[in-house]
C-alpha cells in the first residue's frame, strides 16, 4: 500500500544510469519468469573499497527502489561533490530491484518461487534463489567493504536500521564503525532515528540467513539493513502526504554523506 516503483519506471532508471560514463549494467541472472536481475556499476571497478546497495528483496516495499533512485541520481549528479570525492575512491554495485518477478507479480515478500530472498543467504540455489545466488557469487568475486539492505517496515512508523552486532565474533573494531556510520547518517538526515527500531535478539534463530547478517560475518564490513515507514515518519510527519517516494529518494540522496565520511579520507574505511 506504498507509492508504486513500476517496472516501466525501473527500467527507465537502468536506461539513465548507462548513459553516463563510467557506469555499466551488469546483467547477474535470469530470474524464474526469464527476466534479468541488473546490477548498476558506478565507478572504476579497480578501485580499492566497495560499496554494495540492495533494494527489494520484498518486493512490496516500493519505497525501497524509491531510495535507490535518489542514490543512484546523486552519485550521477555532476554538480556534486560528494557523488565526485566518492567515484574517485569507490565502485558502487547498486541492485535496485532484487526481486523482478515478485514486483511484477505483485508480491508483497516472495519471488516467483514463492522464496522470501532476504532468508536464502546462506544456501541459495539456482533453482529457488538465482538472485540471491548471483548478488551473492559476485560479491564473494568483488568483495565488499560497506553492505546496504533496503527495506520498508508495515508496523513502525520510522526510519532505522539494524545493525549486527548480534553476531558472534562481531568485534570492537566493526561496532566503532557501525557506530561512526550511524551517526554520521543521523547528521545528514533529520528522518533518520536511533531511539526505535528492532530489537537486536529480532531474528536470532535464523540470523545468519538474512543478508546484512551474512555479509556482516563473512566480511566483517559495516552491513546494515535501512528501514523506512509505510504511512509516515512520526518524527517528522507530514500529515498531507505522509512518507513517500520523493522522502525515500531524498534519504538515498543524503546516504552519500556517511559513505563519504566512511571512505573519502585517507585513514581507510568502515571495513577492516
Amino acid at each position: 500500500y506504498f507509492e508504486p516503483y513500476s517496472w516501466e519506471r525501473h527500467l527507465d532508471l537502468l536506461g539513465r544510469a548507462q548513459q553516463e560514463p563510467g557506469v555499466a549494467i551488469r546483467d547477474l541472472a535470469t530470474t524464474r519468469d526469464g527476466r534479468d536481475l541488473n546490477a548498476i556499476v558506478i565507478g572504476n571497478e579497480d578501485a580499492p573499497k566497495k560499496v554494495w546497495v540492495i533494494a527489494r528483496q520484498h518486493p512490496g516495499e516500493t519505497m525501497a527502489e524509491w531510495f535507490v533512485e535518489g542514490m543512484v541520481d546523486a552519485l550521477l549528479d555532476r554538480a556534486n561533490p560528494l557523488a565526485a570525492r566518492l567515484r574517485e575512491k569507490v565502485v558502487f554495485y547498486i541492485v535496485p530491484n532484487m526481486n523482478p518477478d515478485g514486483a511484477v507479480r505483485g508480491n508483497l515478500r516472495t519471488s516467483a518461487t514463492g522464496a522470501n530472498l532476504n532468508r536464502e543467504w546462506v544456501t541459495p540455489t539456482a533453482q529457488h534463489s538465482p538472485e540471491v545466488l548471483a548478488v551473492r557469487t559476485l560479491m564473494h568475486a568483488t568483495g565488499c567493504d560497506l553492505f546496504l539492505d533496503i527495506h520498508g517496515d508495515e508496523g513502525l512508523p520510522y526510519v532505522f536500521v539494524a545493525g549486527s552486532e548480534m553476531l558472534e565474533g562481531f568485534s570492537a573494531e566493526q561496532a566503532t564503525q557501525q557506530q561512526a556510520f550511524i551517526d554520521c547518517l543521523k547528521a545528514a538526515s533529520p528522518d533518520f532515528q536511533t531511539q526505535y527500531g528492532y530489537a537486536a535478539s529480532k531474528y536470532r534463530e535464523e540470523v545468519l540467513r538474512l543478508a546484512s547478517k551474512y555479509v556482516a560475518h563473512h566480511f566483517k564490513c559495516v552491513s546494515l539493513t535501512l528501514e523506512m515507514p509505510f504511512k509516515d515518519n512520526a518524527i517528522l510527519p507530514d500529515p498531507a502526504v505522509g512518507w513517500d517516494g520523493r522522502r525515500s529518494a531524498t534519504l538515498g540522496a543524503a546516504m552519500l554523506v556517511p559513505i563519504l565520511a566512511a571512505f573519502g579520507g585517507s585513514q581507510g574505511g568502515v571495513a577492516g
